[in-house]
């Protein structure tokens, strides 16, 4: 198995933060593909059907992943679509060119061409304020006075929204709030001007679903049937809950299990128009024809173009160099044609879909299961490897191996630290941001290095000023600039999540390592335990002190027990992304109750640390320890506060 980059693993990290931030987050592309646009094999039906059946069976077996659903579009129509391996392992339902699939984030692209109908009819403005368009509870925050959010920043993720995603799902059918409610109620922090960065919001995908709810006056979910997939033919595809996709023979989800997949954890999504449709290849070839401009499903009468040509528009982006936005797709990194799409990841479930325009050439994957993958490469997969293949292999579309030319450009200015814009302030996904922290620095023999707490160092070479690229040519690094100093940076194979630069005392890892600290002192309670069983072998009594001084010591090693046990359970569930994803998507008490209960106990033992120096409990010994635990235990729940780890009824 191909050992993946430094630069390669960078965009993973940054993809795995994704993930853990958004159920329905795109899968982000892979070392940036590169190269000449000149096919290497003709896209025949015959051709691609022959590399499909041999690619796609290994990639299943080598991920363990059950099914998937392929379709590829080239000249103008369809040239395969079907499928591979089992919707269902339980009964043993194969997968068929009709399968449904769940496709995640791939919904936000119906979702913009939802909006964008609406646009073509004069009824809805891409650049007013949406606040027009909502009812009152659920107006958006003026937040920066005269830069209102419009709907071009929802549809190209530039509203400048956190991204807090508790609440987005539930676990249970009808637990999930209705679209309004949601929007109403989990409004996020309007935490950047509007059209700062491109960074990632499911919000703002749900937000603007809302919107087309509004002005049409149909359930958002009817209002796509009718507009987006009738006129295109897209009879398998739907936005619905996991109950309706039952009903309609969908593949069912999948996690790898010890001996092999297991059915995912069942979620009913709130934020619907980001995240909960289901579509077919058979569809999903329908839906690249169309945005490749070959007139909808097998050449039927022509819908009007403007709605699919915005959303293959280059929008908006980070870097002007860089790959960026349209309406409700990505630029996928190409030195040849261009391309763009959508990737989608739920769990147990993902979907990639790529069409490039001059080529006339679109791939679409999807598949029912998340797979074991390469431990270097945690988020290699199914569907993003056989995107790269189908285009290496039809369009000539491969890495490049050497950097080229290096250009003298001065490295200090760029040194420093970076966190990922995508984050969450109020909720129990702050502390993912660390998982994605940069450190840009300068080697000793003068290249600019990039690294992180889970990133391997990277070295780029200056291309241009604020330009780099992969020393092994796989991914382009971009420095953003705002009046002259620098603000953050981007990757040509993630433009969906930027980096901004922060400064050391603010950086998620210097809370995180603090709080580390903090509770690697107050650990030094376990000294009680061990002194009274020393006591006891030797016949001593246990506990010798009467009265409080007996008990006083119990508030402390409570708190302190909840926050170690606690801390071990968060670091056991970066193991365990499926279940971290579900326990955050549907506000799980499980991630802030321990420590809410701490903190009372915390407070009492502060209480009784002055009582044990007032009344002379224990030993002059006892009471420094006692009285160093205690500010330790304050300052590891203050950080479980900031990252939203500690429940309080305030919200």
């Amino acid at each position: 198995m191909r050992k993946p980059s430094p630069p390669a693993r960078t965009a993973a990290v940054a993809a795995l933060t994704a993930v853990l931030l958004g159920l329905a987050a795109p899968a982000a592309q892979a070392a940036a593909p590169s190269g000449t646009a000149e096919p290497v094999a003709e896209p025949t039906a015959a051709a691609v059907e022959d590399f499909l059946d041999r690619r796609v069976p290994e990639l299943l077996a080598e991920f363990e992943v059950p099914g998937a659903a392929v379709s590829v579009v080239a000249g103008g129509e369809q040239v395969f679509a079907g499928g591979y391996g089992t919707a269902d392992p339980a009964t043993g339902r194969p997968v068929e060119a009709g399968t449904a699939f769940p496709v995640g984030s791939v919904a936000k692209s119906f979702t913009a061409l939802a909006v964008l109908r609406l646009v073509d009819e004069g009824r809805l403005d891409l650049h007013a304020d949406v606040n027009g368009y909502l009812p009152p509870g659920s107006r958006i925050a003026d937040t920066f006075p005269g830069e209102p959010v419009t709907l071009h920043h929802l549809l190209t993720h530039t509203a400048g929204f956190e991204e807090a995603v508790a609440g987005q799902a539930a676990a249970e059918p009808g637990g999930a709030a209705p679209l309004a409610a949601y929007v109403r109620d989990r409004q996020p922090e309007r935490v950047r001007p509007p059209g700062r960065f491109t960074s990632y919001s499911n919000y703002g995908l749900a937000l603007a679903g809302l919107i087309v709810q509004e002005v049409s006056g149909r359930p958002f979910a009817a209002y796509a049937a009718e507009q987006v997939f009738a006129p295109l033919g897209m009879e398998a595809s739907a936005f619905a809950g996991p109950d309706e996709a039952r009903e309609r023979g969908a593949a069912v989800p999948h996690t790898a299990g010890p001996d092999g997949p297991v059915p995912a954890p069942e979620l009913h999504l709130a934020i619907g128009p980001a995240g909960g449709a289901y579509s077919s290849a058979e569809d999903m070839a329908r839906f690249m024809l169309a945005l490749l401009d070959a007139g909808g499903a097998g050449g039927e009468q022509r819908r009007p173009e403007p709605a699919l040509a915005a959303m293959g528009t280059r929008q908006a982006g980070n870097e002007p160099r860089l790959t960026g936005a349209g309406y409700g797709t990505w630029e996928w990194p190409s030195d040849g044609a261009r391309a763009y799409g959508h990737g989608g990841t739920l769990v147990g479930a993902h979907a990639n879909y790529v069409v490039l325009p001059e080529l006339g050439l679109g791939v679409h994957v999807a598949t029912n299961g998340d797979g074991r993958g390469d431990p270097g490469a945690p988020l290699r997969s199914v569907q993003r490897t056989l995107v790269e293949e189908v285009l290496a292999e039809f369009a000539g579309i491969r890495a490049v191996p050497g950097p080229g030319p290096a250009a003298d450009v001065p490295l200090d200015r760029y040194t420093g630290d970076y966190v990922p814009t995508r984050a969450s302030r109020s909720d129990a996904t702050a502390a993912t941001a660390a998982l994605g922290q940069l450190r840009v620095g300068v080697a000793d023999d003068g290249a600019l290095t990039t690294s992180g707490p889970m990133i391997p160092e990277a070295r780029w070479t200056a291309v241009e000023p604020g330009l780099f690229r992969a020393e092994d040519g796989t991914d382009q690094l971009a420095f953003i600039e705002r009046g002259g100093a620098v603000v953050g940076l981007a990757l040509d194979s993630a433009p969906m999540q930027p980096f901004e630069r922060t400064a050391w005392h603010l950086l998620p890892t210097t809370h995180l390592a603090a709080a580390g600290i903090a509770l690697l002192v107050a650990a030094t309670a376990a000294v009680w335990p061990v002194t009274a069983l020393v006591r006891r072998l030797r016949r001593r009594d246990p506990a010798p002190y009467r009265g409080a001084a007996r008990w006083a010591r119990l508030p402390t090693a409570a708190a302190v027990l909840l926050s170690t046990g606690f801390t071990g359970y968060l670091l056991w569930l970066l193991t365990r992304l499926d279940n971290a994803t579900v326990l955050r998507m549907v506000d799980s008490p499980v991630l802030t109750a321990p420590l809410a209960a701490a903190v009372p106990l915390a407070a009492l033992a502060a209480v009784l640390a002055v009582l044990a120096w007032r009344r002379g409990w224990w030993t002059a010994a006892g009471r420094v320890q006692h009285t160093v635990i205690v500010p330790a235990l304050g300052v590891f729940l203050l950080v479980g506060h900031v990252y939203n780890f500690v429940w309080t009824p305030f919200g």
